[in-house]
């Protein structure tokens, strides 16, 4: 998808799949990245900003309102409510207006479910041993989430990750996305070599790629 070359280079996505490829050589923990244009729903985000422009417009108006609001310039007033719907339209197409319309709580709901649904989706979960990872990032709320099997609760806590996490979106913000997500890997290895090491008859069971989605 073209519009990940803004945030990762093929360099970049190669230097992610090279740091899945050489963890997973030393741990039976299959590592799943991925990265989604967005998590949040913005079907409301048209509808929202038009009554946000008629207002806006109202209280514009308001010092004219006994010219107006006569004929023929009432007439107009369909026309412009025409007018605030297309524009609407066009400008929600920009994920910073988007963001602007999607409340701080629900981007976070939104994400932690569009992230659960990444891990079934991409069979994270169905891994041998129960021991898949994913590292998952919603680039419109600039928000990421990692996520184990549960099977790998019992020897590695949910907060043994969250230093890891924090590093990672640290990385993020900086710009450094390549950096960022193969950093994580590694460091997501390291609790995953102690615990799970590589098996003689271990054999890949995820594929080695970062997955992007829309």
């Amino acid at each position: 998808m073209a519009w990940i070359q803004k945030y990762l280079s093929q360099e970049e996505v190669q230097k992610i799949e090279n740091a899945i490829a050489e963890i997973e050589s030393q741990t039976e923990g299959e590592i799943v990245p991925v990265i989604v244009a967005r998590s949040s729903t913005v079907g409301h985000v048209p509808l929202t900003l038009t009554l946000v422009l008629i207002l806006l417009a109202f209280a514009i108006e308001m010092p004219w309102k006994d010219f107006l609001w006569v004929k023929p310039w009432v007439y107009l007033w369909p026309f412009l409510l025409i007018l605030f719907y297309a524009v609407s339209l066009f400008m929600a197409r920009f994920k910073w207006i988007q963001k602007v319309f999607v409340p701080e709580r629900d981007e976070v709901d939104q994400v932690h479910q569009r992230a659960q649904l990444e891990f079934y989706a991409n069979q994270v979960h169905r891994t041998r041993d129960g021991t898949g990872v994913l590292i998952f990032v919603s680039v419109m709320e600039r928000k990421a989430v990692i996520l184990a099997d549960p099977t790998l609760s019992k020897k590695l806590p949910a907060a043994a990750w969250d230093p890891i996490l924090q590093k990672f979106m640290q990385g993020l913000k900086e710009g450094s996305w390549g950096e960022a997500f193969a950093n994580a890997i590694y460091e997501c290895g390291e609790p995953l070599k102690t615990h799970f090491p590589i098996k003689s008859e271990s054999r890949d069971e995820l594929k080695n790629h970062l997955i992007v989605k829309n």
